[in-house]
């Protein structure tokens, strides 16, 4: 198996626990309720929407990349992505450069889920002693 196809499985693997983050944010917003959206909850509420964020960004990223088998296939990818989103033509970044950014993406997730804990920990921590 080439060194291209096993990175791409593993890329595809790593960005599919965009669910396992999703999941992750429920509990936090439960709190969100429960301070019956206080302004102490902007905070929350923010990281929490933020953290969907990357989720949604990891979960495209995902099924983005099923699409690409190879080198050559990025020409392609890119033309059709043009159609979309607003994008010049001919400047096509390589596939290990696209993983990188991937990459960058499920690190944010990580430590925006990572910063939503945090804070809904110390919130909970805070009503209880308060």
């Amino acid at each position: 198996m080439s060194d291209i196809i096993m990175t791409c499985r593993i890329m595809q693997i790593h960005l599919s626990s965009w669910r396992y983050f999703a999941a992750l944010t429920l509990p936090p917003l439960a709190l969100v309720f429960n301070l019956s959206f206080s302004a102490d909850c902007a905070v929350l509420t923010g990281l929490f929407l933020l953290t969907h964020y990357y989720c949604w960004r990891l979960w495209l990223d995902e099924r983005l990349f099923q699409l690409i088998g190879c080198d050559n296939d990025l020409i392609e990818f890119d033309n059709g992505m043009a159609h979309l989103w607003i994008k010049r033509r001919g400047n096509t970044r390589t596939l290990v450069e696209r993983w990188s950014g991937a990459k960058v993406i499920f690190y944010k997730a990580i430590f925006s889920l990572l910063a939503l804990w945090f804070v809904s920990s110390c919130m909970a921590l805070y009503k209880t002693l308060g």
